[in-house]
Formats: structure tokens, C-alpha cells, sequence
């Protein structure tokens, strides 16, 4: 029988990066990843650090909508990333991690995934997913960037 589970543990393991996801933080219900991951990156997690729920109940999207996923519905993360680039340069980031994520979607599933920009993911024109990046920015400097990404 096969476990469709989804660990830290299983990830950490079958993961083979050097700076992604080398920390995982897995909660089983959460309000939003993307918050959890900015006091993460507020604090001084490093880089990479991935924060994973089987269940969302306070997400959020662009333009201030909300976003629920119940338990195991969604694959649900978001990302610590320190991107040395100006704050004016941020939007960058959801641009490289959507096209990144579609590549890897094609690749895993042979569907043919599309952007919808500047944040949606969608096969055949409708949507499957959405990235979220807030910044954290002090002065004239990019602290962070937090990439949050719903897959239903």
C-alpha cells in the first residue's frame, strides 16, 4: 500500500538542494503559511526555510482574498527566500518561482500547465494554484522575500 503522506521528514529526505527546504516546519492546521513563514524570516530564519500545513484556514491571495484549504485538500507551503536584488526587483521572484513551478508540474505530470500572470497557475484555463509573495523590506534594502503557493 502506498503512504501519500506528507512529513517534514519525507521531504527533508527525498530532497536533494543545497538551500531550499533544508529546514522544514510542518504544522498539521495553521492560519496561513505565508504569515508563520514572515515571523519566521522576522526572526532571522535563514534562507530556504520551509514552512508546510495539511490544512489552511486564514490564507490568503492577491488583493486581499481570502483562501481555506481543508485538511489535505492542497498542497500548501511557503518559502524564506534572501534574494540579493532591490525592493523594486522583488516581483522577480514570483516570476522565476511560477515558472519554475509549471516546468516542474509538465515534468512530474506531462499536463500542460500555464501561467496566468501574475500569479495564477492553471492547466487547459483553469486555475490549480497560486503564488502569494509578500516582502520585507527596511529602508532601501530586501530583507525577504516569503513565497506562499496553494496547489489544489
Amino acid at each position: 500500500m502506498m503512504n501519500d503522506e506528507l512529513t517534514a521528514e519525507s521531504l527533508a529526505r527525498d530532497l536533494n538542494t543545497r538551500i531550499l527546504a533544508r529546514r522544514i516546519v510542518y504544522y498539521e492546521r495553521i492560519g496561513s503559511t505565508n504569515d508563520v513563514a514572515r515571523q519566521l524570516a522576522d526572526a532571522g530564519e535563514p534562507e530556504g526555510t520551509l514552512v508546510i500545513a495539511d490544512e489552511q484556514s486564514a490564507g490568503r491571495g492577491r488583493l486581499g482574498r481570502v483562501w481555506r484549504a481543508p485538511a489535505r485538500s492542497s498542497l500548501l507551503m511557503s518559502l524564506v527566500l534572501r534574494p540579493a536584488l532591490p525592493p523594486f526587483a522583488a516581483p522577480r521572484v514570483t516570476m522565476a518561482i511560477a515558472l519554475g513551478a509549471v516546468e516542474a508540474i509538465r515534468a512530474m505530470t506531462g499536463l500542460p500547465a500555464q501561467i496566468k500572470w501574475p500569479n495564477d497557475l492553471q492547466i487547459r484555463g483553469k486555475k490549480f494554484a497560486g503564488i502569494l509573495a509578500e516582502s520585507g523590506i527596511v529602508g532601501e534594502q530586501l530583507e525577504y522575500v516569503i513565497v506562499g503557493i496553494g496547489i489544489n
